[in-house]
C-alpha cells in the first residue's frame, strides 16, 4: 500500500523525535488521515529490525477492525490478538491487544507480558486513566511508546505531559478537506440549550445534570423537526447525553416514521454487528448512541451528525463531529446539526488548531483566534457563518458589530449567557406580517398559525384578528427559505413516490 504524501512525512518527524532522546511520542493526526496505516508502516519498518510491537486498542470492535487493516496492509502472518474468546499465539511478534484483558492477564502471570520493544497506544487521550496507564508504567524502561490520537487531550481537556514527551503533528482536517481526502462540513445551529446551572465536573458538564436539562420533551423534538427539515433522508449518528436520552431520541423518530435504532456500551457483540450492517445498507436511517461511534468509527457513508451532548471538550466534540467527514461515492458534504452550543463554544470542526502537553491548563488553542470573528447563527435558516450576510439564505445580520461584540464577550465567559428571546412585542409584528403576506397571496387562516408555530415552536396566542403589516426584508428572507425548502422536501417526495408505485 503506497502512502499519502503526508503520512511519509509524520513517519520522517517520528523518526527525527525518537533520535533526539524522545521516548514516549505523540502523533496527532485528524480523523480520517490514516493513523492505523502509518502505525502499520511504523510496524513494518520495526520487524525489519526483528523488533516486537505492541498494538492497544479499548474496544473489542477496535481490535477487531485494528487486525483486519494491518491483515490488509500485509502484516496478517506476524499478528497474534490478545482478547478474551480470542485464539491467542503468543509467540507472533506483533500483539494487538484489548486493554481491559491485557490488564487482567498479566496479574495472572509474567507469561501474558508480551515483551515489546515498541507499544503502540491508539486513542491514547486515554493513557492518562488509571488502568491504562499500568500498561504504559509496564513498559516504559525497555520500550518506545507510541501514541495517535486526533485529539491529545485529557477528558478534562488538559495535556497529556504527565505520560508524554513531545507531539509531532502530522495534518488538519482543513488541510485534509483541501486535497479531498476528507469532505466539507455544513454547520448548523437550530438550537442552544440553557446549560448555564449547570456544574462542572472534571472540566465538563455534570453529566447527570445535563441528561436532565437535555432529555426534555420539547428539546427532543426539536431534534426530530430540525433534522426533517435540513437533514431528511440522510444517513445520520446522533449523540446522545445517556442510555435514557438516546432511546427517548430513537422512540421518537420511530414514531414519526424514519427507522432509528440505539447503540450504547452495553450493547452485545452479535447486537452491534446486526445494528451496524442495517446501519451501512440503508434500512436504518439514523442511529443514535451513548459514547460509542467516537473515536476509532469508521461511517464514510454518514452524511450527517447530530450533537445533542453539549460538551466542554474540543477533544470529544471533535471525535463526535469527526465520523462524518470521511468520503463515500456521491457524498459532497456533511451536515452538523449542533444542538449543543458546541460550535458556538469551540468553532468550526475545521478550524485550525495546535496542542500542548501542558497538564496544568487546556492543551489546545487556536492560532489568532482573538483576531477572528466568531460564527454567527443565521435566525432566519439556523446556518453558521463567519460574515455579515449568510450564505445559505442570503439574509444580512441586523447590527452585526453588536452582535459579534456579544457573542465574544459570551465566549469570553465560556459560553454562559442566554439567547435573547423575541418579545411579545416581536412576536405581534411577525404575526402582523405572516397576515398581510397570507392575504396577498389568498391563503387560508391556518397558513398563519402554522408558519407563527414554525417560527416560535408554539401556536399564536393573543394574536387573533392581527393588523396586516408590510413585512421588512429580514422577513421575506425568511420565507423565502421556507418556500424553497418546502419545495425541495415535495420534490423528493414526488421522487420516492415514483420510485415505489412507477
Amino acid at each position: 500500500m503506497e502512502l499519502r504524501e503526508y503520512q511519509n512525512d509524520a513517519i520522517e518527524k517520528l523518526r527525527v523525535a525518537m533520535r533526539n532522546g524522545n521516548r514516549h511520542i505523540i502523533l496527532q493526526a485528524a480523523c480520517g488521515a490514516g493513523k492505523t496505516i502509518i502505525g502499520a508502516e511504523i510496524i513494518r519498518l520495526s520487524l525489519e529490525r526483528e523488533k516486537k510491537v505492541l498494538f492497544l486498542q479499548n474496544r473489542r470492535d477496535l481490535v477487531k477492525q485494528t487486525v483486519q487493516k494491518l491483515e490488509d496492509y500485509g502484516l496478517g502472518d506476524q499478528l497474534g490478538i490478545i482478547m478474551a474468546g480470542e485464539d491467542t499465539y503468543l509467540s507472533k511478534p506483533v500483539q494487538v491487544v484489548s486493554i481491559q484483558t491485557y490488564v487482567r492477564r498479566i496479574k495472572i502471570g509474567y507469561k501474558w507480558i508480551h515483551p515489546a520493544d515498541l507499544v503502540i497506544f491508539d486513542e491514547c487521550h486515554s493513557s492518562v486513566a488509571p488502568t491504562y496507564k499500568q500498561i504504559v508504567d509496564l513498559y516504559t524502561k525497555n520500550a518506545r511508546v507510541l501514541g495517535l490520537t486526533a485529539t491529545p487531550c485529557r477528558a478534562d481537556g488538559r495535556g497529556l505531559g504527565q505520560i508524554y514527551d513531545e507531539i509531532v503533528p502530522c495534518i488538519g482536517i482543513n488541510e485534509l478537506i483541501e486535497m479531498n481526502y476528507l469532505v466539507p462540513m455544513v454547520h448548523y445551529g437550530p438550537a442552544k440549550p440553557d446549560l448555564e446551572q449547570i456544574k462542572i465536573t472534571a472540566g465538563d458538564y455534570n453529566k447527570k445534570q445535563l441528561g436532565h436539562v437535555m432529555d426534555q420533551p420539547k428539546l427532543v423534538g426539536d431534534i426530530f423537526d430540525n433534522w426533517i427539515d435540513i437533514a431528511n433522508e440522510k444517513r445520520t449518528i446522533i449523540f446522545a447525553v445517556n442510555v435514557k436520552h438516546s432511546k427517548h431520541i430513537r422512540d421518537l423518530f420511530n414514531r414519526r416514521g424514519v427507522t432509528c435504532e440505539h447503540i450504547d456500551a452495553h450493547t452485545k457483540d452479535d447486537d452491534r454487528v446486526g445494528i451496524y450492517d442495517r446501519f451501512e445498507r440503508g434500512d436504518t436511517r439514523v442511529l443514535t448512541n451513548v459514547g460509542i461511534c467516537t473515536e476509532g468509527s469508521d461511517f464514510p457513508f454518514v452524511e450527517c451528525i447530530v450533537i445533542a451532548r453539549p460538551t466542554k471538550s474540543y477533544g470529544r466534540f471533535i471525535q463526535m463531529a469527526g465520523r462524518g467527514l470521511r468520503p463515500y461515492p456521491e457524498k459532497s458534504s456533511c451536515t452538523l446539526l449542533d444542538h449543543s452550543g458546541c460550535i458556538e463554544e469551540h468553532g468550526f470542526v475545521d478550524d485550525p488548531m495546535v496542542w500542548s502537553l501542558s497538564d496544568k491548563e487546556k492543551a489546545w488553542k487556536k492560532p489568532g483566534r482573538k483576531l477572528e470573528k466568531p460564527p454567527l447563527t443565521c435566525d432566519m435558516c439556523h446556518f453558521v457563518f463567519k460574515g455579515r450576510r449568510c450564505p445559505q439564505c442570503g439574509y444580512e445580520i441586523p447590527d452585526y458589530g453588536k452582535k459579534i461584540e456579544a457573542l465574544e464577550a459570551k465566549l469570553e465567559q465560556k459560553g454562559k449567557g442566554k439567547k435573547k428571546e423575541p418579545t411579545p412585542n416581536d412576536k405581534r409584528i411577525f404575526a402582523g406580517m405572516l397576515e398581510w403576506y397570507r392575504l396577498k397571496k389568498g391563503y387560508q387562516n391556518g397558513w398563519l398559525v402554522h408558519k407563527y408555530k414554525s417560527k416560535f415552536g408554539h401556536w399564536p396566542r393573543g394574536n387573533k384578528n392581527v393588523e396586516p403589516i408590510e413585512p421588512d426584508q429580514a422577513f421575506l428572507n425568511w420565507i423565502t427559505y421556507q418556500n424553497i425548502r418546502f419545495a425541495k422536501s415535495k420534490k423528493k417526495l414526488e421522487m420516492e413516490n415514483e420510485k415505489v408505485y412507477g
